[in-house]
């Protein structure tokens, strides 16, 4: 869908929405403001503003599309839905990329990554870094998520990508799923698996038993985030109760001659005085 066509649908939906209320946009701004006393929505609009939300001529503001909404008696969700995409064709079409961006279940790296986190942010409706600040409690600076927005940070953390993706409406195991695109970056980073690196003191003796299929999707590292197990990684866990020390009976049976302690009912060994 062009932008023309996504702002064309909004437009359209707001109209209808007019219509099917059998509202002027006088009556509208009336019962905008009244809305906006009781706390309702955040702000009145005038009549020539709600006019011009529903020309099709600019993206308008989501405060107003959501007044516009609630004045006539509509879902504001389904009006939320289509000003974010038609937000969303706007700074596409100012993008000016011919080559699509990938999708961040196959972001390979951080640049990649930062790449889906725009795109992500674009998708929801490019709001204000201080909305996005005070959605996650404070986790997200706004400065921070501008820097970002603007490509002129490094590698986010794990925890600000799990954090900005909730902000901008994800939920569920697509959090997880962002959360292993961070650690997939992590790892070409490193040039290899985060466990094997992390792990310095780790030694397969200290499993008594291999880790079950659960275990090996969410293993965690000490001190870390839960990290995804590798093909590699998972086979060498389940091989862990496979793992034994060969028994060196030669050694065994020679120290057992040297260091025995001797029996009480044995003679004692004959001594030099």
């Amino acid at each position: 869908m062009s932008c023309e066509k996504a702002l064309e649908s909004l437009a359209r939906w707001l109209r209808d929405q007019r219509e099917a209320a059998g509202l002027s946009y006088a009556e509208l701004a009336v019962r905008t403001a009244y809305l906006a006393e009781t706390g309702a929505v955040p702000v009145g609009c005038s009549a020539d503003t709600l006019a011009r939300a529903a020309s099709g001529a600019v993206v308008p503001r989501l405060r107003t599309v959501l007044a516009y909404a609630a004045a006539c008696g509509a879902d504001g969700r389904e009006g939320e839905r289509l000003w974010k995409r038609a937000r969303y064709r706007r700074s596409l079409a100012a993008r000016k990329k011919s080559d699509p961006l990938p999708h961040f279940r196959y972001a390979r790296d951080f640049a990649e990554l930062r790449e889906a986190l725009v795109d992500l942010y674009e998708k929801d409706g490019s709001r204000p870094y201080e909305e996005l600040e005070r959605d996650s409690e404070g986790v997200l600076a706004h400065a921070t998520v501008g820097r970002l927005i603007n490509r002129k940070t490094g590698r986010p953390t794990r925890q600000f990508v799990i954090a900005f993706a909730r902000a901008c409406g994800v939920r569920g195991v697509a959090l997880d799923e962002w959360g292993q695109a961070w650690d997939r970056a992590e790892e070409r980073r490193l040039g290899g698996s985060r466990a094997i690196r992390q792990r310095s003191v780790w030694s397969p003796f200290q499993a008594a038993q291999p880790y079950t299929e659960s275990e090996c999707q969410v293993t965690g590292i000490p001190g870390d985030q839960p990290h995804v197990l590798s093909p590699r990684e998972r086979e060498a866990a389940q091989s862990i109760k496979r793992l034994r020390v060969p028994a060196r009976r030669g050694v065994e049976r020679k120290r057992s001659s040297v260091l025995r302690w001797p029996e009480p009912s044995e003679p004692a060994p004959h001594t030099r005085t």
